[in-house]
């Protein structure tokens, strides 16, 4: 260009032609762009064909959101990763990708109040027919299987009641069959359970959890064959699900210290549920850490550790749970999890608050449950706090 630029243009094009550093960053930088330019139609072709350097635009692909996508696909043992802008919207690509009108699901009765929404109220406007039934028996899920049937959709360890799937059994059913089974892996995470090693097609995780684990951005990601990831990335990309570049570099950033933090969520629940057992004010302890849970034997068999999610109910419905809520001091009151710091929610008034009292009662989720995700704190600080606000006085 001859001549010198204005200030206009100076403005719009500055920083333009800054070269590179000789060293390189420790931390992933963000690349926060919507678009990235060519020099030529060459370079241009290369890239929508799918070079793996080459991007387009972030709905597309960008350099961060590739960097967690190859991580995670490590960390859960898979050949290819997608990463979503929640965990609902993960679910939501995935699904459809794999179902279309006339076809039928199968998965299970105490699902994540969003998914189970999503399942119950949405997937019917698709023409996709859902049946919710006890996925802990191996033989309902035969008896519900149709020629029409193509995914089985299951939880690790379901939301609220903590009952955990028999992933072998589930892998030999969808073989048999010739279903494609997808795991919710989040309350989990791949530091306590890796489906895909048992032979699950896919699994989905909510990077809004444990993986990212600081509450400060949402997430989700599916993880499996290159084969199904391809074939679910275009839909993905045209339903516009796509994260923002940031919110991968703060999932980046959390993933670092997952080891860490499920180590001590894990060891940390453990000790709150034995404590809560001993309450007498609470009536039961969901936690496959204990002896007395349905599936414990199982889940020493499947995972590493018990996770850092428990539910525990109290008597009196409501009115005793919001008694508890209210007296709590050190632990808040928010419908999420998987912070470092211990939290509680109220399935019956927050996840679960679509469904009816009726339906909930008949998968036993009482209105004096009080579902908790322990944090990292000292897990007597933990149990203090439980102990004053369930005191009878």
């Amino acid at each position: 260009m001859k001549g010198k630029m204005t200030k206009w243009t100076q403005a719009v094009h500055a920083g333009k032609g800054t070269p590179w550093p000789k060293s390189r960053p420790t931390v992933q930088p963000i690349y926060q762009t919507s678009v990235f330019s060519f020099n030529s139609l060459e370079a241009v072709d290369e890239a929508f064909s799918g070079d793996e350097g080459a991007f387009v635009y972030s709905r597309y692909g960008n350099p961060g959101l590739q960097v967690l996508e190859q991580a995670l696909a490590q960390l859960e043992g898979g050949e290819a990763a997608l990463v979503a802008s929640s965990g609902m919207a993960s679910i939501t690509s995935a699904v459809l990708s794999l179902c279309g009108a006339g076809d039928h699901i199968i998965t299970t009765q105490d699902l994540y109040g969003g998914t189970q929404v999503l399942f119950s109220r949405e997937m019917s406007r698709f023409g996709i027919e859902v049946s919710f039934l006890d996925v802990t028996q191996a033989y309902r899920i035969e008896e519900a299987i149709k020629p029409n049937t193509k995914v089985l959709f299951v939880e690790t360890i379901s939301n609220p009641l903590m009952k955990v799937v028999d992933l072998a059994a589930l892998v030999a059913i969808k073989r048999g069959y010739g279903l494609y089974l997808l795991v919710d892996n989040t309350f989990a995470s791949p530091l306590v359970c890796r489906p895909l090693e048992y032979g699950v097609d896919l699994v989905l995780e909510s990077l809004t959890k444990y993986i990212n684990g600081h509450s400060d951005v949402t997430g989700g990601a599916v993880v499996g064959s290159k084969e199904i990831i391809d074939r679910i990335r275009p839909l993905h990309i045209n339903m516009g699900g796509v994260p923002s570049p940031f919110d991968c570099w703060l999932v980046m950033r959390g993933l670092k210290t997952l080891p860490l933090r499920m180590k001590q969520h894990c060891s940390n629940a453990l000790l709150v549920a034995e404590f809560l057992a001993t309450q007498p004010g609470v009536t039961h302890v969901h936690y496959p850490g204990l002896p007395g849970h349905p599936h414990y034997k199982l889940a020493q068999r499947q995972m590493s550790a018990y996770g850092g999610m428990l539910s525990f109910v109290v008597a009196g419905g409501c009115y005793a749970a919001d008694k508890v809520i209210r007296r709590l001091k050190l632990v808040e009151f928010v419908p999420s999890l998987a912070g470092v710091a211990t939290t509680i929610s109220h399935p019956a008034k927050t996840s679960h608050r679509g469904m009816t009292s009726f339906d909930r009662a008949k998968l036993g989720i009482d209105d004096g449950m009080i579902r908790v995700s322990v944090g990292i704190e000292d897990p007597e600080d933990i149990c203090a706090d439980f102990e004053q606000a369930l005191r009878n006085d």
